[in-house]
């Protein structure tokens, strides 16, 4: 679930170092989440890549996500998300199952609502400003946010957001088991108007699917 939402982000020594908020990073990360959270609805393509260091072998796949508020959906190449806010549903096309899940709100941790990629740094996370840098030709701030929690799966979260119009440009994972995830945002299109049926899954247009309840 992990791998199909990020859709998409030092150990503690590390972590000592830099005990205080950064002013430079927050500033940048409080622009790109005010900008965010000014749009009705947000359509983008990614491209998420997983590298795994210690067999030395990378994988891509790509996709679109669609965000109204605490909605989304996110259309990847094995499977489709539907959240609606409330409920999540997670269709697998090659087996043809959709599975049925209530995630708690509370509980979840950033890398799992793409919704909220930009909403928890200054809960979840200490930050510090790198450096300015350039991607693909594309200027952009590097800045890196280290979990509060030291038991999260991931040492470290890269957050590359580009300086000419503050929006997130690409996310990297740092992941302790030697696994990294990094997911490239481009094509964004914001404030579409997106109805509410996207984010619901239809048992009716998915012709003898088989449904697997989790729910308590």
């Amino acid at each position: 679930m992990k791998k199909q939402l990020l859709i998409l982000f030092l150990c503690s020594v590390s972590l000592k170092v830099f005990l205080q908020q950064d002013p430079e990073a927050k500033k940048i990360l409080d622009q790109a989440a005010e900008k965010t959270k000014s749009y009705q609805t947000i359509q983008v393509s990614y491209k998420l890549t997983v590298d795994d260091r210690k067999e030395n072998t990378s994988s891509i796949s790509e996709g679109r996500i669609r965000i109204k508020g605490d909605k989304y959906r996110l259309d990847a190449t094995e499977s489709i998300v539907f959240f609606n806010g409330k409920t999540m549903w997670t269709y697998n096309e090659d087996v043809n199952e959709v599975i049925i899940t209530e995630p708690d709100m509370e509980d979840e941790d950033f890398l799992s609502n793409p919704a909220k990629i930009l909403a928890w740094y200054n809960r979840d996370f200490k930050y510090r400003y790198v450096s300015k840098a350039r991607l693909d030709g594309n200027e952009v701030h590097e800045i890196d946010l280290f979990p509060n929690n030291l038991d999260q799966p991931y040492s470290r979260i890269k957050v590359y957001i580009a300086v000419k119009d503050t929006l997130l440009y690409l996310v990297r994972s740092i992941g302790k088991n030697g696994i990294d995830y990094s997911i490239q945002l481009h094509d964004y299109i914001t404030n579409r108007e997106l109805d509410d049926t996207l984010f619901t899954f239809d048992p009716a247009r998915f012709r003898k699917v088989e449904i697997v309840d989790m729910r308590f």
